[in-house]
């Protein structure tokens, strides 16, 4: 049995029809700048998400970099800022802070996600807080009251949560004061080409997150700011529209498939996440922790199973961010260095499934 990590092209050609229908109706609209196929996935998504703005960029990383940009523009942060963060994350996330002229301050976590007690000795000079939806699992509600009392405000990176609900059923991009999502590919909900989105419930910050991702134009001839170009596609938007209908259908299956795996998977060399980091989560990726990873990836691929890894080299370790390769996080290094996805998408069958947990169970 092969089973690829994730069969992009499969999971996508779910949509073949739907596209072809995009594809023609954009070209008869000759509108293929903004319109109204981004303003319809904008408000469908808004909705969806339970906030009032969505507002479409060309990307995840503009998409949280144009918050802090546009914080910066109404004065509630400033040049330089410094930026508490999860040093447990995608560089993504960094490179946002450094892109609006902020300063990241990383801190380890002590599980997946960051928690209060991981912040609470290391607020004394922080501005804000980037907290990071990681594999999809939505940060804890705790860690919201927290920066509230601390009158801190917090955003998150909700690249790889869309459509999860915290025990309130709140979804996913409303819990923060704005939230940054991917529509990568490979996301649960993702285009055929790049896109991102920033959620909030703020109009003041939306419409200026709206004005600096359109060159900072306050009307066609007019700009007002300093600006960049990173606008959703409307081709992409239409794509996405047609897939957020199938997300929460996507979500059940790849709920089930999670708990198939927390309750099948028993091998002392594998260590699976408590089953209670599947509840508010949208398992984007579903992880397991090997101490010698390299030699487990080669025994899944003689399986004939993909893997993938979310992500070999920690943030603070990578050239590119030479400036904290000083810095040491023992328990991030450990999730970064033991790290392995394990296939977890709506097309795997059962069969396929059962082949997964019978493979690991009989890894030594």
């Amino acid at each position: 049995m092969t089973i690829p990590y994730l069969h992009l092209k499969s999971l996508q050609a779910r949509f073949k029809d739907q596209d072809a229908q995009s594809l023609q109706a954009i070209q008869e609209s000759g509108q293929f700048i903004g319109g109204d196929f981004v303003t319809t996935f904008e408000n469908s998504f808004a909705s969806y998400c339970g906030v009032h703005h969505a507002v479409g960029t060309g990307n995840g990383l503009d998409a949280l970099t144009l918050i802090l940009l546009a914080e910066k523009q109404l004065g509630n942060l400033t040049e330089h800022a410094k930026i508490l963060l999860p040093a447990h994350t995608y560089i993504a996330t960094f490179l946002s802070v450094i892109h609006a002229g902020m300063q990241p301050i990383p801190v380890d976590v002590s599980d997946l996600t960051i928690s209060v007690p991981d912040l609470e000795n290391h607020t004394n000079g922080i501005d804000a807080i980037v907290v990071v939806d990681i594999y999809g699992k939505l940060v804890d509600d705790e860690v919201y009251a927290f920066a509230k009392a601390k009158q801190l405000p917090i955003y998150c990176d909700t690249a790889q949560s869309h459509g999860a609900r915290n025990s309130s059923g709140k979804r996913s991009g409303s819990l923060a004061r704005a939230s940054a999502f991917s529509f990568y590919p490979t996301k649960n909900l993702g285009a055929l080409g790049d896109g991102g989105a920033v959620t909030s419930d703020d109009s003041e910050l939306a419409s200026m997150v709206r004005k600096l991702a359109n060159y900072g134009r306050e009307s066609r001839f007019v700009n007002s700011v300093i600006g960049m170009n990173s606008r959703l596609d409307p081709l992409q938007a239409s794509f996405l529209s047609s897939r957020l209908q199938q997300l929460d259908a996507d979500y059940q299956c790849r709920y089930d498939i999670a708990r198939s795996y927390v309750n099948g998977i028993k091998n002392e060399l594998v260590t699976v996440p408590e089953p209670s980091f599947f509840e508010h989560n949208a398992i984007h990726v579903f992880p397991v922790f090997v101490e010698h990873r390299d030699r487990f990836v080669t025994y899944m691929n003689r399986c004939g199973i993909g893997t993938n890894c979310h992500y070999p080299v920690a943030p603070h370790s990578q050239e590119a961010l030479s400036f904290l390769n000083h810095l040491s996080f023992s328990n991030t290094e450990k999730f970064h260095r033991t790290e392995v996805s394990i296939p977890c998408h709506p097309l795997l069958s059962s069969d396929e499934v059962q082949y997964v947990i019978h493979s690991i169970n009989n890894y030594e």
